[in-house]
């Protein structure tokens, strides 16, 4: 999945905190936020009782060598040692299956477009070749995958092509609802919902989740709209993770 600031509509309870600056790549900004996780890749922050995931590598480099010195991700040695996610993804994807598995269900499956030849894989790889065949609200949805450290898929993060601001109001606007409308059939009644994001909320490589859904499994469906450079994008985050939504008094 592309790198992306997750800025989530979500807290967390009783988790541990450690308060710090934290800077851009090129320390020109910062801000203070608590210290939650991270996988080695992504570093989670709770902010105000939001919850931000940055990839570590925007990170100015202080904060990387901080991480790397307080807070090292557990390795997985062993294949065995690290629990293969179980449960529906997308379309016929399953949380757990191996790559080879992911491409047959995708080249087989009448709801997605797209294809990737083996000699190519290694170059190419997965991420943004397979879209969804039919669009939905006038816009197609490209997929992009992350896998666990034995090479599991455990999410699916399905992404509008970006589009220059004047289609935020528009075009994103309406894919957005219509995905509401297509999660909801599918999961239920969101356990959080939000206004359609304001553009102005939006910076570069930052994506702000309006919608939480569950899965049967209690695996999260997340929506939002993101910005990269100039232009924006509707996402939607498939993930065997259970998050926890904000409850408002």
């Amino acid at each position: 999945m592309p790198h992306f600031l997750f800025l989530l509509l979500i807290s967390l309870s009783a988790l541990p905190a450690n308060a710090r600056e934290w800077k851009n790549v090129t320390g020109s900004s910062s801000f203070d936020a608590d210290y939650i996780s991270n996988d080695g890749k992504l570093v989670t922050l709770r902010r105000n009782g939001r919850i931000l995931t940055f990839s570590i590598e925007k990170l100015h480099v202080s904060n990387q060598e901080w991480l790397k010195t307080n807070h090292p991700p557990t390795k997985v040695t062993k294949p065995g040692e690290f629990k293969v996610p179980e449960g529906a993804a997308f379309d016929t994807l399953e949380f757990g299956d191996t790559r080879d598995v992911v491409i047959k269900k995708l080249d087989a499956s009448p709801n997605v477009d797209g294809s990737v030849a083996e000699v190519m894989l290694a170059r190419v790889g997965l991420n943004g070749v397979y879209r969804t065949k039919k669009t939905i609200g006038g816009l197609h949805c490209h997929l992009y995958f992350d896998w666990t450290p034995n090479n599991r898929l455990t999410e699916v993060t399905l992404r509008t092509k970006p589009l220059p601001q004047e289609n935020y109001s528009g075009k994103l606007k309406s894919n957005w609802g219509e995905l509401i409308e297509l999660l909801t059939m599918l999961h239920g009644e969101p356990v959080q919902g939000a206004n359609y994001p304001d553009s102005d909320e939006l910076q570069d490589g930052l994506i702000l989740n309006s919608h939480l859904w569950y899965s049967e499994k209690g695996h999260s469906i997340l929506l939002g709209t993101g910005q990269e450079s100039t232009n924006f994008s509707v996402v939607v985050r498939i993930t065997s993770q259970h998050i926890v939504p904000n409850r408002i008094e």
